[in-house]
């Protein structure tokens, strides 16, 4: 009997052992741990960091670790400063929120070197416009001067390629008429980098080319339709159509068919294009309203009433199989984010005011909206997960800001005051890139190995990839 009773004491006290053992195990897991000053049971957090490149050193509010990066561990909840540093890169340090029992990410850390290896891909006497294509892969520049010329290059590393001269001015004669010279002012891509439109100015008169980005002559669209099509836009979908505002309103070319449309929506005043469909602003009686003109010319109201405004400033992304619009009227500088804009329940949130330009990251989790002097950062990724607006001010920027570029979905690439700096989406860890050039922003490489950038060289231009990683 007594052996019994042991065989069965020793039975439950292994059952209680495993579920004791199982019980921790899934608290430490879930990053529960005895605090020894309070003793009491917590729940910490979990911070994960990972880096280009690895196996930087860990320094946590102020202490060296042995771990190197990529990283985790459990924190005590509140806010925690991170360093990271390797020799020859500039070091990176960021104060992190630690929330019980969630993981706070860093994964998007890069460090840049103290000394990029430039390569200088071409170098000119003037560069009065530049595009880069959508996908990052081409680069479309307009030179000026004696040697005036349009020309491609292949990122990263191409040769430069002369695609088009404009034509010199042709002295009149008894039998011919004259010409003014041909003066190239800006040049876009469709969005499959196929084509480009050129823009030039003959004596009075606007004129758009249509130039296949393989070579041979441009067509001349001006001359062809006899239009007068200032701010004509390639369709985000088909490089065959083209978009502008005519005196009668909205009308799209289609050089395929080599027709022009009705007019599409009358009392346009501007006009986006995104990858499928056109936004449009239309003054009606009561104001001015945002449309969206789609495939098979359907109109849907967005917006009934826009701040008025002379002009507006317009972004748009899909984060999460939800479209976003940003829009900035120029007169307010109120920064307002629409989500579900193509909904039956459009949501508006006013994020920031005293702004001028919005932009969303390539994925569109976070959306910057700026103003010469200041960021602020909209995190739509972390608003979800918090249940509350998350975003980001910053204000100590040196100069005042003239361009903005998304070096990838977390970091900047900042034009201020002729200077280009790179810096995190929230304006963390800056990092001062030298001298640019006004009205020439950089630009990342598609694989986010190398940066694009204009750089003076004495009296020229120069066109340089810097790698910002192997």
């Amino acid at each position: 009997m007594l052996r019994r009773v042991l065989i069965a004491f020793g039975y439950s006290a292994l059952t209680i052992l495993l579920v004791g053992v199982t019980f921790a195990l899934v608290a430490y897991g879930n990053d529960y741990a005895y605090d020894f000053s309070t003793h009491k049971i917590i729940q910490k957090g979990h911070v994960i960091l990972d880096s280009l490149p690895g196996n930087l050193k860990v320094t946590v509010d102020g202490k060296e670790l042995s771990k190197k990066t990529p990283f985790q561990a459990a924190f005590k909840v509140g806010t925690h400063t991170f360093a990271l540093s390797k020799d020859g890169y500039w070091s990176w340090q960021k104060t992190l929120q630690v929330w019980a029992g969630q993981v706070t990410l860093a994964r998007y850390v890069i460090l840049l070197p103290k000394s990029m290896k430039i390569n200088v891909m071409d170098t000119r006497k003037q560069i009065v416009a530049q595009s880069i294509s959508k996908d990052h892969r081409h680069l479309a520049y307009v030179t000026g001067g004696d040697n005036s010329a349009l020309y491609t290059l292949d990122l990263p590393s191409g040769k430069p390629v002369k695609l088009y001269t404009p034509k010199v001015a042709v002295v009149a004669t008894p039998t011919t008429a004259g010409s003014s010279a041909e003066v190239l002012r800006d040049v876009a891509w469709s969005d499959d980098a196929s084509h480009l439109l050129i823009m030039s100015q003959v004596g009075t008169q606007t004129v758009y080319r249509l130039a296949a980005a393989s070579g041979g002559e441009p067509t001349d669209l001006t001359d062809q339709y006899k239009e007068d099509f200032s701010g004509l836009k390639f369709s985000g979908s088909n490089w065959r159509q083209m978009y502008w505002i005519s005196p009668e309103g909205l009308r799209r070319l289609d050089v395929g068919s080599q027709a022009i449309s009705a007019v599409l929506a009358d009392k346009v005043t501007q006009f986006w294009i995104t990858t499928d469909r056109v936004l449009y602003v239309q003054e009606t009686d009561t104001g001015r309203s945002l449309w969206s003109l789609a495939s098979g010319d359907k109109h849907q109201e967005l917006i009934e009433a826009l701040a008025q405004s002379d002009s507006y400033d317009v972004s748009f992304a899909t984060y999460r199989g939800e479209d976003e619009l940003a829009v900035v009227p120029a007169k307010t500088e109120v920064g307002t984010l629409y989500s579900d804009i193509f909904g039956n329940n459009p949501v508006a949130k006013i994020v920031a005011h005293g702004v001028t330009r919005a932009s969303f990251s390539p994925d569109g989790h976070l959306l910057a909206f700026t103003s010469p002097t200041s960021i602020t950062t909209y995190d739509l990724e972390q608003s979800l997960v918090r249940a509350q607006l998350v975003s980001y001010t910053v204000t100590d920027q040196p100069g005042n800001l003239e361009a903005l570029n998304w070096f990838d979905n977390y970091h900047l690439l900042l034009t201020r005051s002729g200077r280009l700096y790179w810096s995190e989406f929230d304006g963390a860890n800056r990092v001062d890139l030298g001298t640019g050039i006004a009205g020439l922003p950089s630009y990342g490489s598609s694989d986010t190995k190398s940066l694009t950038l204009f750089s003076p060289d004495g009296d020229n231009v120069r066109i340089e990839q810097a790698i910002v990683r192997p």
